[in-house]
């Protein structure tokens, strides 16, 4: 064995300095974002939970300091603050959500990609998979910490638990991820690991529950959106788990091409896999082309969804395809993760402008506020300056996460 090396449970675990380990570059730049997400989600959390119980400008106001009731007022003007005292029920999705189907449906789908990869039996998935299944689950983990900056009341999580749901896809997301997130550690376990016979033995099982797992969660997903308040365009979309499977997929090509131009050049094995990372994108590309063309995806006309739908077109799939034609598949990974980012963003909130109307005649959708007669404009309402602090450090979560399995197993160097 290496100098330098520890054998844990079958694992290479290198031994490496305290500076090794948290101060390197990488986990440097992660420490920038998750700065920004702290000052995001310290006003956030202080809005949501504080504000509405001691408004600090009535205080101040009912002491006579008027400077300070107006440094106070134009904080809240400057950050776009005064919206978000509490979710409002007419726009209950923003863009935590979009966040978080962005990095987990991305992070979840490369996780299917690199499975199928395994099944087929493809050459450069003995040198790639368990770099790019722990880039996915990385990425997952950044997602759900977005998701988690959304939940108004953690307390809620608890009963949830106590009070099993099976018919909700959101409480089935409790019993998924409590298996995913485990199995997925698993999988990346016997892609690493020295019991070679073992993994040997346990492969095919292995890649084949986890693709049901995947699948059922894409599944679950898209139950999640039809059902819990109903909007047109989710709704209306035809077969929804497919265009989250598809779309993340891409997202999680996208985020493998970065990767592989980053860290994974000098590889023997880097033109193989950029080969094979362009094939799967190019494919994928025309696949969601063809899914748009069939659900009409643009159809609220009006800004700023036409901007978002017209921007995801073009910046992530037009462009990129003709940059894969010329081998430049660094630069179409970074437009393609922006356009669809554009693509998540649009779903949200393009789902929140056109609420449905009584689809159920019972619960929140008999509401007035769900009658879109009454409606003058779609609804919509921008990220504020907080909120978008926060996305920026999940992104870093997701970073960091990969950067300390990277220094300790030496992911990015495991063929099997």
């Amino acid at each position: 064995m290496e100098r330098g090396i520890k054998e844990c449970c079958g694992l290479n675990i290198k031994s490496v300095s305290f500076a090794e380990l948290f101060l390197n570059k990488t986990m440097l730049i992660a420490y920038v974002l998750l700065a920004v997400g702290l000052i995001g989600w310290f006003e956030l959390f202080g809005l949501r939970f504080g504000h509405e119980f001691v408004n600090t400008t009535d205080l101040v106001e009912a002491g006579g300091n008027h400077a300070a009731v107006m440094a106070e007022a134009l904080k809240e003007q400057i950050f776009h603050m005064h919206h978000i005292e509490e979710v409002p029920r007419e726009e209950p999705w923003g863009i935590f959500v979009a966040q978080y189907t962005y990095l987990l449906y991305g992070g979840s789908a490369l996780i299917v990609l690199v499975a199928l990869a395994e099944l087929a039996g493809l050459h450069i998935a003995h040198k790639a998979s368990a770099a790019l299944m722990t880039l996915g689950i990385s990425l997952a983990l950044g997602g759900m910490i977005s998701i988690a900056s959304d939940w108004g009341n953690p307390i809620n999580i608890y009963w949830m638990i106590l009070n099993p749901q099976p018919q909700s896809g959101m409480w089935m997301m409790l019993p998924l991820y409590a298996i995913y997130i485990p199995f997925t550690f698993i999988e990346i376990y016997f892609l690493m690991t020295n019991k070679r016979e073992l993994a040997k033995k346990l492969a095919l099982p292995l890649v084949v529950i986890g693709l049901g797992i995947d699948m059922a969660e894409f599944y679950i997903q898209g139950i999640l959106f039809q059902l819990n308040e109903a909007r047109h365009l989710w709704v209306d979309f035809p077969t929804l788990w497919i265009y989250f499977l598809i779309t993340g997929a891409l997202s999680g090509v996208a985020f493998a091409m970065i990767y592989s131009g980053l860290a994974l050049k000098d590889k023997s094995w880097s033109a193989e896999l950029n080969e094979t990372l362009k094939k799967a994108a190019m494919v994928l590309i025309v696949l969601v082309g063809i899914y748009e063309a069939v659900a009409g995806f643009g159809k609220i006309g009006e800004a700023p969804f036409t901007t978002m739908f017209w921007g995801y077109i073009i910046v992530g799939l037009v462009l990129p395809l003709g940059l894969l034609a010329v081998n430049q598949n660094f630069l179409a990974g970074i437009l393609i993760a922006i356009g669809t980012f554009a693509a998540r963003e649009l779903f949200v909130y393009g789902g929140n402008a056109e609420p449905m109307t009584n689809r159920f005649g019972m619960g929140p959708e008999a509401f007035s506020t769900y009658n879109v007669a009454e409606l003058k404009n779609a609804i919509y309402t921008a990220p504020h300056t907080m909120e978008v602090m926060v996305i920026i450090a999940c992104v870093g979560v997701g970073i960091a996460i990969f950067k300390l399995l990277d220094t300790l197993l030496d992911v990015s160097n495991q063929p099997h």
